[in-house]
């Protein structure tokens, strides 16, 4: 990700645990931020030559100089911009000498020219004075109160949240000791626990990741064994689970029993502890969980996706670039009487804050203080939005490696405490009493759980352990041939000195119910003819993007194709099914005059349209109504669906930063211009803006577009028209009419006033072409509602979980979706969002039985009824509340204006009825395969559980409709 620093972040983190090498991440990194300059920052300009690298990063950076060599040329050549002759273009971009002092220098030149009354020099002991000088009256006008009130709140806060130490308990020589190992091989650091039979903890270990989760584990592990074995005892494993980022490495690579998504290894940790708990609040290094509980039973979670700000590790590199070590942090923080008043959010705003804060003159012990008090706003009001943080109950659990640090501690205490002033009680706070590892605690439980006395544990020994040797490889030779994305592999070999058997399960089972899907894979690898070589064996760990290349051979790949189309065939996914129907020809009744040559012309006419926006709803319309003119279906030439590749080669002629799918316009028109036009010559590019739509739904204020989408035609023709005319160069007209479809006949006079001369129609052709475009869109949109009916009768003679998809109509297209949907698929689940769902009477009159309001009204829980897609999502998300057998996830863009208003009130009407509701709110350009795993994992974890419980109230005829749907929520532990 080149837009944000902590998202970028976020990414390196997940890559670097899959086995990516560091020189690749660099290397990407480096891409990443010249695909942003060139994207957004640019605006639109071309950078003529010659362009001058400055600064710091440019001149100690070879490969980022190296970067911008390699794509500036790539723009010069697609614009044919003029270059010297016998020049390297990569000449033409250079890092001149002193580039890192230009500014200085910059700030020398100006000064030439300046009166020479202006600018006197004064000598140097003022500017010490400024710096050394306590600017105490600056200071109290732009500063808060430190982290306590006075000594004795310090002294009463570290008494009761400080934990105490841990003793490893004594063993005598020769003692066997049955124990569970768990391991959490987190974003920033690894965490191992062993627990004994009796679910105690008896050892443990604690250390920051060194960038291998291998050689991490290898070390911790072994730490953890001498602490028993020292004293003479001996271990005996019964069982190893583990968790967090590596997880997936660390179970084919140790042999662990169970491998657990770290939201629910943190959830049976704090369970086993305490009795009474609400909320577990998890900040770890990168990542923050807050789990919502009642009764014991998870009703809600929340879990940060691709922004971190604020979290452990910010805070950990916050202190040492101040010269203090992170254990310290707290003792130094405490020392401030006044803080700097941070501004919540984003983490690379939060950097700028204490350069400024620096400057004017706050110590380093006032900036830790500051960042440790805003700490508390970034997890519950910035990354959780949930300001109200007393409505989910009285009794919060703090954990997560942050949780040692009691200044950040002390903040979240306070914080809390606040939120319950006005209802004149107090809650209840406290610290996992070994929060470090909470993680690696609830793996250990989890593995102890499924051990039932008689199962073999898969774990292949300390003595293994110490012996493995491994090696990765990710390049040309690693690269998967199994599809036309050809995307690189990770193989981890990895050696040990004795053979050993893995009990792994080696195939793809998919059923509804799994909990993951598999992207990596062991295989044995033989050395020689019989597998050994010196007493060593060799495994293969592939760790691939999707399932089809974990495995190196043909045959297997056709196994696993196999699975996975059964799979998806009992599963329909309506979304791809939508999202492939929408562009497929209508063929209707054709209302063309009979004039040959128009006849003719028409036939030859190749009209280019992107997959954008609306249109994944409204092609179906155009489609029919050029088709009924006479235009073939085969010269309607559409822009291939949205993907990496498509977007990074098309979006550098960008001048605004809108949302991810109205950003895509650019790239779309694009591949038009620069790809399909060279397989097919194209006459038009039609790209309407469509600003009202036709609904279903009744008493709304208006049925819009979203203005952002409406104003994409006009941003897009600016930007290919900016410097030269590309469409004019291409010979290709660009017509974007401004439509209004929810008004028939305005409709049929814009299209007219947009395409009387280019097609030549008469006004009584374009009439009826339109009648047949909004038969076109009838006809589609009854074939996706019909196909909704049969997936929902489906799932209620099955009795099964179906999962509707509240989203956009462009989250049909894969590359903005990033194939959410199909993981759900591909784990047993059928797929619906709200265009599919049925509207037939007799289906209505089922879910929502006789109620006061027509089945088709919002306004009874929304009166801002303005937006038509925002309207669609309100009235699936009452549909799916009152059905049993439905489940509601939510896809929303980054910067999304009109999903943010009704996140609260979706989420109000599914927890109404106690209905699950996951959410996916931030996606954008970049996909954080490591957060959208986790994320997907622990939705799963829940459905599960869900699903189990749901089969049972419908065998018990206890599940019926509407107000009968109260499934109580997931019990865990």
């Amino acid at each position: 990700a080149g837009k944000c620093g902590v998202f970028a972040e976020t990414d390196i983190n997940s890559l670097q645990k899959q086995g990516v090498p560091i020189e690749e991440l660099i290397a990407s990194l480096y891409a990443s931020i010249i695909q942003q300059n060139l994207t957004v920052l640019t605006r639109g300009h071309t950078l003529l030559p010659c362009v001058l690298l400055l600064g710091g990063p440019h001149t100690f950076l070879k490969g980022l100089v190296e970067a911008w060599q390699f794509n500036i040329p790539l723009i010069w050549k697609e614009r044919d911009v003029e270059l010297p002759d016998n020049i390297d273009p990569e000449d033409l971009i250079k890092v001149p000498k002193n580039s890192e002092l230009y500014a200085a220098i910059g700030a020398v030149e100006f000064g030439k020219g300046e009166d020479q009354q202006i600018g006197l020099y004064r000598g140097w002991k003022r500017l010490q004075d400024y710096i050394s000088g306590d600017r105490g009256d600056l200071k109290v006008k732009l500063s808060g109160r430190g982290l306590w009130k006075n000594t004795d709140d310090v002294k009463k806060f570290i008494d009761e949240y400080k934990l105490p130490s841990f003793e490893i308990p004594q063993y005598h020589h020769g003692q066997i000791v049955d124990v569970f190992i768990g391991i959490d091989a987190g974003s920033t650091s690894t965490k191992a626990v062993l627990l004994d039979t009796d679910k105690n903890l008896i050892a443990k270990d604690y250390r920051l990741s060194k960038g291998n989760p291998i050689e991490d584990t290898k070390e911790i592990l072994l730490n953890l064994q001498s602490q028993i074995e020292n004293q003479g005892a001996k271990l005996n494993v019964l069982s190893v689970g583990v968790t967090g980022y590596a997880k997936d490495i660390l179970k084919d690579c140790i042999g662990s029993d169970v491998a657990l998504v770290e939201t629910v290894a943190h959830m049976i940790s704090a369970l086993h502890y305490f009795e009474e708990v609400d909320v577990i609040c998890d900040v770890g290094g990168q990542d923050i969980k807050i789990i919502i509980l009642k009764d014991r039973r998870v009703v809600d979670f929340k879990l940060n996706t691709q922004c971190s700000a604020g979290n452990g590790y910010f805070l950990q590199a916050t202190a040492e670039s101040l010269g203090y070590k992170v254990e310290d942090y707290a003792d130094y923080a405490f020392r401030a009487k006044r803080v700097p008043e941070f501004s919540y959010g984003c983490a690379v705003f939060l950097q700028s804050d204490i350069v400024d804060f620096q400057r004017q003159g706050w110590k380093p012990e006032e900036i830790l203080a500051g960042l440790a008090k805003v700490l508390p706003k970034n997890i519950w009001l910035y990354i959780a939005k949930m300001p109200n943080v007393a409505k989910f109950g009285k009794h919060f659990i703090l954990q997560g490696g942050t949780q040692h640090n009691l200044a950040a501690v002390k903040a979240q205490v306070d914080f809390i405490h606040e939120r319950f002033d006005y209802l004149n009680e107090s809650p209840t706070i406290r610290i996992h009493p070994h929060t470090g590892e909470s993680g690696a605690i609830g793996a250990a439980l989890e593995s102890a759980r499924v051990f039932n006395g008689t199962k073999q544990t898969n774990f292949i020994g300390f003595d293994l352990v110490a012996s493995i040797k491994h090696n990765s490889t990710r390049d040309e030779s690693t690269r998967c041939i199994f599809c036309k994305n050809n995307c690189l592999r990770t193989f981890i070999d990895i050696y040990t000195h004795h053979p050993h058997e893995f009990s792994l399960d080696e195939t793809f089972a998919y059923k509804q119910g799994a909990e993951q899907t598999r992207t990596g894979r062991i295989e044995v690898v033989p050395n020689k003819p019989n597998g050994k070589s010196n007493g060593s064996r060799k495994e293969r760990i592939i760790i691939a993007t999707c399932e089809k290349g974990t495995v190196d051979d043909l045959e297997g790949m056709k196994d696993i194709q196999k699975q996975i189309s059964e799979i998806k065939a009992r599963n329909p996914n309506l979304i791809e099914f939508a999202g492939k129907k929408v562009w497929q020809p209508v063929n209707p009744p054709k209302v063309y005059r009979k004039l040959r040559s128009l006849k003719e012309q028409r036939r030859k006419l190749v009209i280019g349209i992107p997959r954008l926006l609306n249109l994944y709803t409204f092609n179906p319309f155009f489609s029919a109504y050029f088709e009924s003119l006479g235009v073939l279906p085969g010269n309607l030439v559409y822009s291939e669906y949205t993907s990496e590749q498509l977007y990074r080669e098309g979006a550098k002629r960008g001048n605004i930063d809108p949302c991810y799918p109205s950003k895509l316009g650019i790239p779309h028109i694009h591949n038009l211009l620069y790809v399909q036009h060279k397989r097919k010559k194209i006459d038009i590019i039609f790209l309407p803006s469509i600003d009202s739509m036709p609904s279903e739904l009744v008493n709304c204020v208006d049925h819009r577009g979203c203005p952002t989408a409406v104003a994409t035609p006009f941003a897009v023709k600016a930007a290919f028209v900016k410097e030269n005319d590309i469409f004019k160069q291409f010979g290709v007209k660009f017509i974007n009419p401004f439509l209004n479809l929810l008004e028939p006949e305005l409709t049929a006079r814009q299209l007219f006033a947009e395409l009387e001369t280019t097609l030549g129609l008469t006004e009584k052709e374009n009439i009826a072409a339109v009648e047949e475009a909004y038969k076109g869109l009838h006809n589609f949109q009854l074939n996706l509602k019909q196909k909704g009916r049969e997936v929902l009768e489906m799932i209620e003679r099955e009795n099964r979980i179906g999962i509707v998809i509240l989203a956009r109509p462009y989250h049909n297209d894969p590359g903005i979706n990033h194939g959410i949907p199909e993981e759900f698929q591909k784990l047993g689940y059928p797929i619906l969002f709200q265009d599919c769902l049925p509207a037939d009477e007799d289906i209505l009159r089922r879910v929502f039985h006789d109620e006061d309001v027509d089945a088709m009204d919002i306004s009874d829980v929304w009166k801002n009824s303005y937006s038509e897609n925002t309207n669609k999502k309100i009235w699936a998300a009452k549909f799916a509340a009152r059905h049993p057998n439905l489940v509601v996830i939510e896809l929303s863009n980054f910067r999304c204006g009109h999903d943010a208003p009704i996140y609260t009130l979706i989420q109000d009407i599914l927890e109404a009825s106690r209905t699950p509701y996951f959410s996916f709110k931030d996606i954008d350009e970049n996909k954080p395969k490591g957060s959208i795993k986790i994320r997907i994992e622990t939705i799963a974890f829940f459905l599960k559980r869900y699903l189990e419980q749901m089969q049972t109230k419908r065998r018990t005829g206890e599940l019926s409709y509407r107000d009968e749907k109260k499934l109580e929520p997931v019990v865990i532990g």
